[in-house]
């Protein structure tokens, strides 16, 4: 038993209690962490505020686990690392999470105050160095404040535009002893939404009215707005299709009538389309930058965002909108506007979704030699689960182009069950935190990660992690010896190679050193049979998968030749 378990509403308690209780009056129940000397009040606290602490192998995966965690689940993921080393590991997640608009606290201990300046262990200028990428960031400097600035830090993350939010406290501030807060905090209990002037709205419903082949477009902005039912209702009172992307897959099921699935597929229809509204998504890498293949200089762009600094930018709009997307769908839906195209445009933009899961199934297809396609592996894993747990089973994707063949052949029938490298960074190693805290998120349904052999490595002792926790995740690892996509390119530019050359590792003897399940495949008939033995065992399982080094998605080659990072 804590020593800081109250005896009484005014028993003093330690400041990280107080913090654990805040995090917990907020709603958080999980909180993803690595132990250290800045923290122990924190983690202390959490055993009697009833927050659940997941010890990760890495400060890197701890920061990667909190955003996996809140684009499973939507609510803001949250991260808590000591100082020092254990804050620079971390940082690349908060980054992702900073430059993805995603919702994320991370909370780091600091050098105690008396001590800084004297060469103490980990004393860094920490909120200098992430100020640079935070949404907000702040150092409670004395106990009394910790409950409060948790409450700001919490709300700042999720209000507006989502994103990465840092709070550090300092060790000897922790450690301080002061009357627990129960008084409410000042900052909205709900999320106020925002929506668009009339004017506005009737400039869209106008432009939509005179199209003859609209569609939507739904990026990671959709999916934090929570506005699936109402982009579905508008697209089916509308007669518009709608594609997702990043975040926002499965947001509209791909199954739904007039929804084309992933933009990997419903690109040419997007390319044929004369009026595109793009919902919470900016004009990136992702998409091209919003130029050719993807966009034309005759279509129509309707943008809509909460930020009025995320419209524009490398493509102008032809009409901007600043609004809560779902609010805005919600009050679009209200007006019914009709496009000219229809029921016909939606059937001639499928066929041109099936024309492209064609080519996907030539390359496949077409492949000979002993290994296995990596597409072909892609392909099998999303039959299985599709065949085996319907829309229930999460699929996470993490790689170069392992990623890619994921994607074209993962389906996503629900918000939050469809996880990649698809963010802003394009940061590998993400898939198995992601996993992880994806399997927290829904504890009773199945969550395969289909990863790279390269991005494995950068967090694989996070397999122990899943065997401590309890956490029966399946990792399939397309294990092609090398980084794929860095000796294809090397080879395309400089006709050959260097540090892109991996050992023929068996991950997946490391899975079973760590108390998980593992197996070796080296032919795709082996693998759904590989698969149900997964599933069956349990604990967390590896798969290791021997992949054809030569091949790359065609794809990923034309984004090589682009030149689009």
């Amino acid at each position: 038993m804590s020593q800081d378990t109250a005896g009484s509403p005014n028993t003093p308690v330690h400041g990280g209690r107080l913090m654990a209780d805040r995090l917990r009056a907020n709603g958080v129940d999980v909180m993803f962490t690595l132990g250290g000397g800045h923290i122990v009040e924190l983690l202390d606290g959490c055993i009697d505020a009833g927050v659940r602490v997941i010890g990760m192998r890495h400060e890197g995966a701890t920061t990667q686990a909190a955003q996996g965690w809140a684009l499973a689940t939507g609510q803001t993921g949250v991260a808590a690392v000591t100082a020092g080393p254990g804050f620079t590991n971390a940082l690349t997640g908060f980054a992702d999470a900073a430059t993805w608009n995603l919702p994320l606290v991370m909370i780091a201990g600091r050098t105690a105050l008396k001590r800084r300046g004297r060469g103490a262990v980990g004393d860094l200028d920490q909120l200098a160095m992430v100020g640079l990428i935070a949404k907000w960031a702040a150092s409670a400097y004395a106990a009394p404040a910790i409950g409060r600035l948790t409450d700001e830090a919490l709300y700042r993350a999720r209000s507006g535009r989502p994103g990465a939010v840092y709070l550090e406290v300092p060790h000897d501030v922790f450690l301080a002893r002061t009357q627990p807060s129960h008084a409410e905090s000042g900052f909205p209990a709900a999320q106020p939404v925002s929506t668009a002037a009339p004017a506005d709205l009737d400039r869209v419903l106008d432009a939509l009215r005179k199209a003859s082949r609209p569609i939507v477009l739904a990026g990671g902005g959709s999916f934090w707005s929570g506005a699936g039912e109402a982009i579905a209702h508008f697209c089916e009172t509308a007669e518009v299709p709608v594609t997702t992307t990043s975040a926002a897959r499965g947001l509209v099921a791909d199954s739904h009538p007039w929804c084309l699935g992933s933009l990997v597929h419903a690109g040419m229809a997007l390319a044929s389309s004369d009026c595109v509204l793009v919902l919470g998504s900016a004009f990136n890498g992702n998409l091209i930058y919003g130029g050719s293949p993807l966009f034309t200089d005759e279509q129509t762009i309707i943008q809509v965002d909460i930020a009025a600094d995320q419209l524009g930018g490398n493509r102008a709009a032809d009409i901007y909108i600043v609004g809560d997307v779902r609010q805005v769908m919600e009050d679009l839906a209200g007006h019914t506007p009709h496009s000219q195209g229809g029921s016909a445009w939606r059937d001639k933009a499928r066929e041109l979704v099936e024309l492209s899961q064609g080519m996907w199934d030539q390359q496949v297809d077409g492949h000979e030699g002993p290994l296995v396609h990596p597409g072909a592996l892609a392909r099998e894993v999303a039959t299985f689960a599709r065949n085996e747990f319907g829309g229930a089973a999460t699929l996470v994707a993490d790689g170069g182009d392992t990623l890619t063949w994921a994607l074209a052949y993962a389906d996503a029938q629900r918000p939050g069950h469809l996880l990649s490298t698809t963010t802003a960074l394009g940061t590998l190693g993400v898939g198995l935190p992601f996993a992880l805290a994806s399997q927290l998120a829904r504890p009773n349904d199945p969550v395969i990660l289909i990863t790279g052999d390269g991005a494995f490595g950068f967090s694989a002792m996070e397999i122990d992690t899943a065997v401590r926790h309890g956490l029966p995740v399946i990792v399939i690892v397309a294990n092609n010896g090398g980084w794929g996509d860095v000796r294809h390119h090397q080879r395309q530019v400089h006709g050959r190679e260097i540090g892109s050359v991996l050992a023929p590792t068996r991950y997946d003897r490391l899975a079973e050193s760590l108390g998980g399940h593992g197996e070796h495949v080296d032919s795709i008939r082996e693998l759904r049979p590989a698969l149900q033995r997964a599933i069956a065992a349990g604990v967390p399982a590896l798969i290791d998968v021997s992949t054809d080094p030569d091949v790359i998605s065609a794809l990923l080659g034309a984004m090589m030749s682009l030149g689009i990072m």
